[in-house]
C-alpha cells in the first residue's frame, strides 16, 4: 500500500479535497480532477499526488482556484 504521507503531497495539501471530491457536487465538463474521482477511492485519489508532475499539479490548482471562484457565485458548496 502506498503511503499518502510524503513531502510532495503535503506540499500540494490543497488539492487533497479536489483529488478526491468536488466540492460542488458535480463537477464542471472539462475538470482535470475527474479521472481521479472514477477511482473512487479517497486513498488512491491522494497517492496520485505524487505521481503526477508538479508543473501539471500547478495547473490543476490553477484550474481549481478559478473553478472555485465562479462556482461560489453561482452554486452552494458541500465543503464537509
Amino acid at each position: 500500500m502506498s503511503t499518502i504521507d510524503t513531502s510532495k503531497i503535503r506540499q500540494n495539501a490543497d488539492l487533497v479535497n479536489p483529488m478526491s471530491k468536488c466540492p460542488f457536487g458535480e463537477p464542471v465538463a472539462d475538470c482535470p480532477f475527474i479521472p481521479y474521482y472514477e477511482m473512487k477511492n479517497e486513498r488512491k485519489q491522494v497517492a496520485q499526488i505524487e505521481a503526477i508532475p508538479q508543473k501539471k499539479l500547478d495547473e490543476m490548482r490553477q484550474f481549481h482556484r478559478g473553478c472555485m471562484r465562479e462556482l461560489m457565485k453561482s452554486r452552494k458548496a458541500n465543503f464537509l
